[in-house]
């Protein structure tokens, strides 16, 4: 059969373009599995700018009898958009028009939580739940008898059919490497340059064991699943030897999760002699000086840490069972051995108040770190305890309709826009003092800013 695969061309919540480029590494390895018996063609849409047009255009070039698609890609945090998937529904609408493809496929964080409503929003055939590589191959090899493929929703006589849900696949080792060379390799960066290009991301395990009770995380729930290191270290080869890969990142949920596993990473690709600069997530309690002095060894320059927020009220509340003596361990380490530290923080958790804010910052100040982009507002995603809140305050349920305006609304005593002007307030206040709009930083700041709305 021939199959088209794509990656849809992605916005942010202001319908602008996403600056992050990264190899949407679930629909690489679909196509890795389903290479060797159907012809394919696998378009990564978000990376080439393609807008709408010319993603139907390329479609009709190939008239495939297949299409699948992903509204979020396995390869990072799902933190999916509602404005990104209205969005996603109206160009399905205008693909569905005006293209006869046999099955629609999407996968993806918004279609595992809320299969219903999204069969009846975008007209697809099938939606394919949770973890998607080895549903989609079960699904291609039964599409004329789909009934009994696990993992998968779809109408019948109107009617929503949920199958029971795919296992998890329990060995990562058995997937065939992604299909890198069927994407646009020098296309792909990393956000900040110390993680150089040429650059790719590789995913050395699945899933993460905590319960933070605002992380969506359907498509690798339940279990931690990691590859071998010799498995990944063959990843790392084949994207060295053949793109010349210079900057890699981990985009595991938590890749040092399992110290000893990226101690033997690290030895590999010490014993290899692979010359590359690479990044990783990590939770502040996995970071000590032996593992980072090895890893510094092997080319890290970067770890990523889930602060979130400097208070310990809401740390307790948001059950990220960190305490900030770790997280300030944690930062001491990787500057005294002269690693990026990036700092996640989302504002108004469950708990948020003027005091815990100020916390935040002035942590942050102390430390001398800022956060890598502007705070996140948590949005209470479908099946985490922070919806189970949010109904419970709200007294009734909720869909992609709706949820959005409920972003740092949940638990809270102040409203987004008066968390944000605390944070703000405080974050000068903290680098510059009490009289921090009278210093010529922030007011060469304020014009700066000033003159980029003009």
């Amino acid at each position: 059969m021939k199959i088209f695969i794509l990656n849809p061309f992605l916005f942010t919540g202001k319908l602008s373009r996403l600056s992050r480029k990264r190899q949407p590494l679930s629909l690489a390895y679909i196509a890795s599995l389903l290479r060797n018996d159907h012809e394919i063609k696998l378009l990564d849409a978000n990376a080439l700018n393609l807008n709408l047009e010319d993603t139907i255009n390329e479609i009709k070039k190939f008239n495939p009898e297949i299409l699948i698609l992903t509204s979020t890609p396995i390869d990072r945090w799902e933190v999916p958009s509602h404005a990104y998937i209205k969005f996603l529904i109206n160009s399905l609408i205008k693909i569905i028009n005006s293209l006869k493809i046999s099955y629609i496929i999407l996968t993806g964080s918004h279609g595992s939580v809320m299969p219903e409503w999204l069969l009846k929003k975008t007209r697809v055939n099938f939606i394919v739940r949770n973890e998607p590589e080895l549903t989609v191959l079960s699904l291609i090899n039964n599409i004329k008898d789909f009934s009994r493929v696990r993992g998968i929703s779809f109408l019948k006589n109107g009617k929503v059919i949920n199958n029971p849900d795919a296992e998890r696949n329990k060995n990562l080792d058995k997937l065939p490497l992604p299909a890198y060379d069927l994407l646009p390799m020098d296309k792909y960066s990393y956000t900040y340059p110390d993680i150089p290009k040429p650059f790719s991301i590789i995913m050395s395990s699945r899933g993460c064991p905590f319960k933070c009770i605002y992380c969506l995380k359907t498509m690798m729930k339940d279990k931690y699943i990691a590859r071998s290191p010799e498995n990944v270290i063959a990843e790392i080869k084949h994207l060295v030897y053949n793109f010349n890969i210079k900057g890699i990142y981990f985009q595991d949920w938590e890749f040092m999760i399992s110290r000893d596993r990226v101690d033997k990473i690290c030895d590999l690709i010490i014993e290899n002699k692979i010359e590359i600069k690479w990044g990783c997530n990590a939770r502040a309690t996995d970071i000590d000086d032996k593992i980072v002095r090895k890893m510094k060894e092997a080319g890290c320059v970067r770890i990523n840490i889930g602060f979130e927020t400097g208070s310990q009220k809401l740390l307790d509340i948001s059950k990220k069972m960190v305490k900030m003596s770790d997280m300030q361990e944690a930062i001491d380490v990787c500057k005294k051995h002269k690693i990026n530290i990036g700092i996640y923080s989302i504002l108004n958790l469950p708990g948020e108040t003027r005091k815990t804010i100020a916390e935040t910052e002035k942590f942050l100040a102390d430390n001398d770190l800022e956060t890598m982009c502007s705070p996140n507002l948590p949005l209470p995603y479908f099946e985490t305890e922070m919806y189970e809140m949010l109904k419970k305050q709200e007294g009734k349920d909720f869909d992609w309709e709706n949820l959005e305006k409920y972003a740092g609304r949940v638990g809270t005593s102040q409203s987004p826009l008066l968390a944000k002007i605390y944070r703000w307030h405080y974050k000068h206040k903290y680098n510059w003092g009490n009289l921090y709009f009278f210093n010529t930083k922030f007011l060469l700041k304020i014009i700066k800013l000033i003159k980029s709305k003009l």
